[in-house]
């Protein structure tokens, strides 16, 4: 039987733990009458991370929470809960793998992506910002998004979604069990998906249709290719000509206006030997 990726959170549990012990942390924090800058100040932390922690959207090791149950003169079962054995709590943390305290969260990186987000088609992983809302990543693999600065070889990172908006730009099945990026868009009551790239024809979507999968929140650039040979030639010359230019203190404004008025002069030259070339 074929595995399919589970993108449902089976942490859901912990989750709303670190949830319940954000708010503690808050209700502490405002019974002591500190800020979350002022509270980060006294751990070491930014405003930020306090706030994450109090929105239970990151998780905090269990030296931290002791260190905060003494700032804010608490006992430790205060934030652990009295549902849960402290032991039981404490276990937990400390056995908490270290990414969960990294500002990265990785997401499966598709090399061909289909409808069913099958397990066999992952690539690998990529590293986003843990903020990111986003649930998985493909490599863009033609040019139907051109005209959008998206080319093959970049990665859209994406977010799962059943439907989409008039104007976004999103994951949506193609004309066979592939996925790829389309602008959805909403004209005259017709919905359709459309390229970025007039070779791609308008894929039009019948009464209650959708082909919806996610949405695109970012796309990472493939780094642009080096032309062989050019990039050192044209490199070696144009540092000669600075070169020359520094020699004899011509700045970088006057060298354009030289290289200009040289540039009018040779187009004036070759106007006359064409003229004398006809007046023969």
């Amino acid at each position: 039987m074929q595995q399919v990726v589970n993108f449902e959170n089976p942490g859901g549990i912990m989750k709303n733990y670190y949830e319940e012990i954000g708010r503690r942390i808050k209700k502490a924090r405002e019974d002591r009458g500190l800020t979350q800058e002022q509270l980060g100040e006294k751990l070491g932390f930014t405003k930020t991370a306090i706030n994450l922690y109090e929105k239970g959207k990151r998780r905090i090791s269990i030296d931290d929470l002791k260190r905060i149950s003494v700032i804010l003169g608490k006992p430790l079962s205060f934030f652990l809960g009295e549902n849960i054995s402290s032991m039981e709590a404490i276990r937990t943390l400390i056995q908490k793998p270290l990414a969960d305290f990294l500002p990265i969260k990785q997401v499966p990186l598709f090399e061909t992506i289909r409808a069913a987000f099958n397990e066999r088609d992952i690539a690998g992983y990529i590293n986003i910002d843990r903020e990111l809302e986003a649930d998985f990543a493909f490599i863009i693999k033609d040019d139907s998004m051109r005209g959008a600065g998206i080319i093959p070889g970049d990665i859209a990172i994406c977010k799962k979604a059943g439907a989409a908006e008039s104007g976004q730009l999103a994951v949506v099945q193609l004309n066979n069990d592939e996925l790829g990026i389309r602008y959805v868009l909403s004209e005259d009551g017709r919905w359709k998906l459309k390229a970025a790239n007039p070779r791609y024809e308008d894929i039009y979507l019948r009464p209650g249709e959708n082909r919806v999968y996610g949405l695109v929140v970012l796309i990472q650039k493939k780094p642009p290719a080096l032309a062989e040979g050019a990039y050192t030639s044209q490199n070696d010359d144009w540092l000669q000509v600075r070169e020359v230019a520094v020699k004899y203190g011509i700045s970088p404004e006057k060298a354009k206006r030289l290289l200009e008025s040289f540039g009018k002069l040779m187009e004036n030259e070759q106007g006359n030997i064409t003229g004398d070339s006809n007046d023969k």
